[in-house]
């Protein structure tokens, strides 16, 4: 079995109630939609709106939660505060910098998972 970083398998099974075909139904669908929410986060970064980049953190929170992703969740909440707070760009771009490798881990985990 493979030993996991930052997905829990144990509750993405909870999170689906322990239905099989819920779990890799959700999990494709994960796989197919993180990316690009986490690319429309990117982009509004780059754009520097403070309140986009707090919605598009705050959006991606709950799949976090549902993949048991606790670490890489607390994460986006501190980018999300970033953004609610209107702090500088630079120390947001550093956040995303840093959660960057992390969620790249975590999709390469899920796709690991639904296999």
């Amino acid at each position: 079995m493979k030993n996991y970083k930052i997905i829990n398998p144990t509750v993405i099974h909870e999170s689906m109630m322990n239905n099989d075909s819920m779990v890799k139904q959700f999990v494709e669908l994960y796989i197919a939609q993180c990316p690009l929410d986490f690319e429309a986060l990117a982009q509004t970064i780059k754009q520097g709106d403070h309140k986009a980049i707090s919605s598009a953190a705050h959006h991606i929170k709950p799949t976090m939660e549902y993949i048991g992703a606790s670490n890489l969740r607390a994460h986006f909440q501190e980018l999300e505060k970033l953004g609610s707070k209107e702090s500088d760009i630079a120390d947001i771009i550093k956040k995303f910098e840093e959660i960057k490798p992390k969620f790249e881990l975590m999709l390469e985990e899920l796709r690991y998972f639904n296999t």
